[in-house]
């Protein structure tokens, strides 16, 4: 009896102290839309826009999409041994697109080199913070997506410039894309 007493009086108390603790807790919403004016993107949009992104190399996070859906991608430049990416580019349902491999800036374009068995090259072009894919890829880069999905067209805007923010990408199971 004496358990069932004790039992009881500790879930009482969690409950009481429960409301307390949750106020402290938001979403990344929320969380987005009280960063102040240069950082919230347009209505329904949820990616983090900062204040400045660098730009002057590819290193950092560009992302896109709705949190619940979030796309990310992260360049990192290694010096001598060239700037690697990784991406995830999820869609609707079940359809993504995933890689990773070599980036090589030129000017407003950079040209995307999956490293895998199909091979994919990509000429994005850079307008600012944005990364826009083109409308028409080569057929290997269909090997990189899943059904009914594609890297054509896509856009992701660069949320932070370095290697630090580069690493916050993860791929489907959680771990990073650019290991740091």
């Amino acid at each position: 009896m004496a358990t069932i007493v004790g039992w009881y009086e500790a879930m009482r108390k969690s409950i009481i102290l429960l409301p307390l603790l949750l106020t402290g807790c938001g979403t990344r919403d929320s969380l987005a839309n009280k960063a102040g004016p240069g950082n919230a993107g347009p209505p329904g949009e949820t990616v983090s826009r900062p204040a400045e992104a660098q730009t002057a190399t590819l290193t950092g996070l560009y992302e896109s999409g709705p949190a619940d859906r979030q796309s990310q991608m992260c360049m990192i430049d290694r010096g001598t041994g060239g700037t690697r990416f990784g991406l995830v580019l999820r869609g609707e349902g079940d359809r993504l697109c995933a890689g990773s491999g070599s980036a090589v800036r030129s000017g407003d374009s950079v040209r995307l080199t999956m490293s895998g068995d199909e091979p994919c090259t990509v000429e994005a072009r850079i307008a600012g913070t944005n990364l826009v894919f083109p409308a028409s890829l080569p057929v290997g880069c269909a090997y990189y997506c899943s059904s009914g999905a594609s890297f054509a067209g896509a856009s992701f805007v660069k949320t932070g410039g370095s290697a630090e923010d580069a690493a916050r990408a993860t791929d489907l199971v959680g771990d990073r894309l650019c290991a740091g």
